[in-house]
C-alpha cells in the first residue's frame, strides 16, 4: 500500500438519545485497524450533524495508533459525523509513484504522465481527505443522504442502517458539486477477526454505483479523485480522498 485512508469509526453506529458518544479518528489501509494516528493539529471541522443542527467534537487527543474526539449525540434520526484535514504535501519516487495510481485505479493520471514524458518523474502531489460516518439514535429520518458540501462526498442514496446483509447500497460520489464518473470505489468489511477489502468498480456518467453488503459488520468505501495541480508551485497533483463509515446489523 502506497497511501493512508483517513476514516472515522465511532464506538458505536446506533447510539442512545442524549449519549455520549466516543469517535476514533484512523489512518491506514488495514480497516478496521488504525496504522498511524492522525495528527490533531491536521484535524479540521470534527463535528457531528443532524436535522437539528450540528455540534464540533471535543477533546481530541492521540492514544497508541488512534486519535480520538467526544460528541454528544442529541435528538433522534441518522447524524453524520465528519471532519476533514489540511492540505499536505508528498513527493513519490517515480515507481511508487506508479504503483500507487494503479492502487487508486488513477488510470488517466498515468496516460497524462506518459503523453506528456512524466513517467520518469517523480510524484509531488497535494492531498486533502474527507472523512465521513452514518450513525443513527432511534427512528432514522433522511438525513442519510445529506451532502456536506465537501469538495469529494460518498453519499448513500438508501440508509444503510435499514439494509440487512446480502443486499446492496447504492451511492453517488460527488465533486465539486457535480457527480463524478469514471472514479474508482473500494470497500471494506470487518466483524470480528473476519475482513475484507475489495475493489468494487468505477462510478457511472451519474456518479452512482451499487455496492454488495453480503455480511454484516462494519463497512468503509473510500474513493479518491486526482487532478493537475492548480499550483505548479506548491505540487503537480492535487488529490481529494473521501472515505464513509456505517454499519450493516
Amino acid at each position: 500500500m502506497f497511501a493512508h485512508d483517513l476514516y472515522l469509526l465511532p464506538g458505536l453506529f446506533r447510539v442512545p438519545q442524549g449519549g455520549e458518544l466516543k469517535v476514533a479518528f484512523h489512518n491506514g489501509d488495514s480497516f478496521p485497524e488504525s496504522e498511524v494516528a492522525p495528527k490533531v493539529e491536521r484535524l479540521r471541522d470534527s463535528q457531528v450533524s443532524g436535522r437539528s443542527g450540528s455540534a464540533a467534537m471535543k477533546n481530541l487527543r492521540v492514544s497508541g495508533n488512534e486519535t480520538f474526539g467526544d460528541v454528544t449525540i442529541a435528538g433522534t434520526g441518522n447524524f453524520l459525523l465528519s471532519v476533514r484535514t489540511v492540505p499536505n504535501f508528498i513527493e513519490l519516487a517515480p515507481d511508487k509513484f506508479l504503483a500507487y495510481l494503479k492502487e487508486e485505479g488513477l488510470s488517466e493520471v498515468i496516460e497524462w504522465r506518459t503523453q506528456h514524458a512524466e513517467t520518469g518523474k517523480p510524484g509531488r502531489e497535494r492531498y486533502t481527505k474527507f472523512a465521513k460516518s452514518l450513525i443513527r439514535s432511534g427512528s432514522p429520518d433522511d438525513y442519510f443522504q445529506h451532502a456536506l458540501g465537501f469538495p469529494i462526498e460518498i453519499i448513500p442514496l438508501r440508509d444503510p442502517s435499514t439494509i440487512h446483509a446480502g443486499g446492496s447500497l447504492p451511492v453517488q460520489v460527488m465533486f465539486l458539486g457535480k457527480p463524478a464518473a469514471g472514479l474508482q470505489v473500494e470497500s471494506a468489511w470487518a466483524s470480528g477477526t473476519r475482513k475484507k477489502t475489495i475493489v468494487v468498480g468505477r462510478t457511472g456518467a451519474d456518479g452512482s454505483i451499487t455496492v454488495p453488503v453480503p455480511q454484516t459488520g462494519k463497512w468503509r468505501l473510500h474513493s479518491l479523485k486526482m487532478e493537475r495541480c492548480a499550483e505548479p508551485a506548491a505540487a503537480d497533483w492535487e488529490s481529494s480522498w473521501a472515505s464513509l463509515t456505517f454499519e450493516i446489523q
